[in-house]
């Protein structure tokens, strides 16, 4: 399709294939955003939905609630997710260290003169309110009438079932045509693909086709045989055990994944109502599936009928090919160690409606182009920001994790590492170059102080500093105690008539606000959020 053809192509009739959390999330998007299309969605109930817990990062939770305006309540009554403050890593030389989704370590101490990296090289239990709240096992503080001070900085762990089923009704409350049937055939044409033969004989035509197909790709892959982008250069793992049991007596009922080292991997642990959910993501070039299953199940012994799935790390190098926008995992997938699946999902979908709104529907040549642009680069900096988790975690001396330390390539990464490696856990002079990045400043210092990476800079800590750090730390701790669990927090959530997180201190997306904590009559200090 060359350019004038693309600019007199007009959008009015979107067909989604693929009924998962990609399908839906982009079907129920498109319905809210672009009114006048006609839109249809096309899965096959035969196939089921994936039942794995799954983590999210809070730009998911900023495009639920803010770009498609999904009511907070009822969404968590309805969806039942719990709530998520970050990952606690089991990862490197310490004990554990938490990443938080608040700015735990680029967030300066208004007493101390250094950043606060520079006092967690040797300990990093907790650095600011979020990471204190994960360390005891809490959500959010408790104000003095016994409410929760709703926290901003959080994401959300899905159970997969429960959030496909919230948005398949959600698109039936709007008005979506769906259609219950297998692609038997595609019709391609010059403009890409021009029409989808169902296995009941009816043929559905479209002008724009979301392939949410999966990994099955059924669109990009097979009828337009787009190329796939192998990320196995750098990441190394492909294979993944999943399993999970029903929840009993497990205490807390903890607000974080866990991502634990294992012998060819990394297993994560993602908790919910009434299950809690367990993967081991592992390289078959270290170790058979009997014996990832072996290991799992040793560590894991309530754990019932694991199953292996294999995967392919990597992306399409254009998930926008003249009428198909691939999203999920029939763009691309990498482990989920970063838990960046739905972001991503979010992300492309938000991208592509900004773009079908500025072009008046039109479908573009240069819109095509920027899109993928973006969208590939975003993948490279996810490869690169999960190489830095394999490069620097030296917990095991396998012989996988002594392959990864020698011979992950951390791409774009490797710059900012470097930088690390000369002046440590302070980014003023590239922050600002950093907001565009994925993970912004705060993902790359915490997994570099996390892992204990070494650098030449190293500041004098006066004992007078020494001991405003240690007075911190303690009063976080303090304020901490009485916080809520999240069986408290989310029953205030879900089954109250408080107002919701977003009608306190702004939408998601906004400038993080500070938050006054206090103790009794007296003002405890800004201990923040962020």
């Amino acid at each position: 399709m060359d350019a004038k053809d693309s600019a007199d192509k007009i959008v009015r009739k979107i067909v989604v294939l693929g009924g998962g959390s990609a399908g839906f999330l982009a079907a129920v998007a498109i319905a809210k955003k672009l009114t006048d299309v006609e839109l249809t969605v096309i899965r096959s109930t035969k196939m089921g939905v994936i039942g794995v817990g799954e983590g999210t990062i809070p730009s998911v939770v900023q495009f639920l609630h803010r770009f498609l305006g999904i009511d907070v309540k009822a969404f968590n009554r309805e969806a039942k997710p719990s709530i998520k403050l970050g990952i606690k890593y089991i990862w490197g030389k310490r004990p554990f260290f938490n990443y938080t989704f608040s700015a735990q370590l680029t967030q300066n101490h208004p007493q101390l003169s250094i950043p606060k990296g520079y006092f967690c090289q040797d300990d990093f239990e907790y650095a600011d309110l979020n990471s204190a709240l994960m360390r005891y096992g809490k959500v959010a503080l408790r104000k003095r009438n016994g409410h929760p001070l709703f926290n901003q900085s959080f994401a959300y762990h899905m159970e997969n079932k429960k959030f496909v089923s919230y948005f398949e009704t959600l698109g039936d409350e709007l008005g979506i045509h769906k259609i219950d049937a297998i692609v038997d055939d595609v019709k391609v044409g010059p403009g890409g693909v021009e029409s989808l033969k169902l296995d009941d004989g009816r043929i559905v035509e479209g002008d724009l086709f979301i392939d949410a197909s999966g990994f099955r790709a059924e669109l990009i892959d097979k009828a337009l045989k787009e190329p796939y982008v192998d990320f196995g250069d750098a990441l190394f793992c492909d294979r993944a055990v999943v399993g999970g049991w029903e929840r009993t007596d497990e205490d807390p009922y903890n607000p974080y994944t866990t991502a634990e080292t294992m012998d060819a991997g990394w297993s994560w642990q993602i908790e919910h109502d009434d299950l809690v959910n367990r993967g081991y993501v592992f390289c078959s070039r270290f170790l058979s599936e009997d014996e990832a299953v072996a290991e799992f199940t040793r560590k894991n012994p309530k754990v019932k009928m694991p199953r292996v799935i294999s995967f392919n790390a990597g992306v399409r190098k254009r998930t926008w090919v003249k009428n198909v926008v691939s999203i999920g995992n029939s763009a691309g997938f990498v482990e989920p160690i970063e838990a960046t699946a739905i972001g991503m999902i979010c992300d492309s979908v938000s991208r592509l409606i900004r773009g079908l709104s500025a072009s008046n529907m039109r479908l573009l040549d240069i819109q095509r182009d920027i899109y993928n642009r973006i969208v590939f680069k975003n993948w490279e900096i996810i490869r690169d920001f999960i190489a830095l988790h394999y490069k620097f975690n030296n917990r095991l001396d396998t012989p996988f994790w002594k392959m990864c330390q020698n011979e992950v390539p951390l791409g774009e990464a490797q710059e900012i590492a470097d930088y690390f490696k000369e002046v440590g856990p302070d980014f003023s002079f590239i922050n600002v170059e950093l907001k565009r990045d994925f993970f912004t400043a705060e993902g790359y210092i915490a997994m570099l102080v996390g892992q204990q990476v070494k650098y030449n800079r190293t500041p004098e800590i006066s004992a007078d500093m020494l001991g405003k750090w240690k007075t911190f730390k303690q009063r976080l701790a303090s304020v901490v105690e009485n916080a809520l669990t999240m069986d408290e927090y989310l029953d205030a959530l879900r089954n109250t008539k408080l107002q919701s997180p977003y009608s306190q201190n702004g939408t998601p997306g906004q400038p993080r606000q500070k938050q006054t904590v206090k103790m009794g009559d007296e003002k405890e200090g800004e201990l923040n959020w962020h």
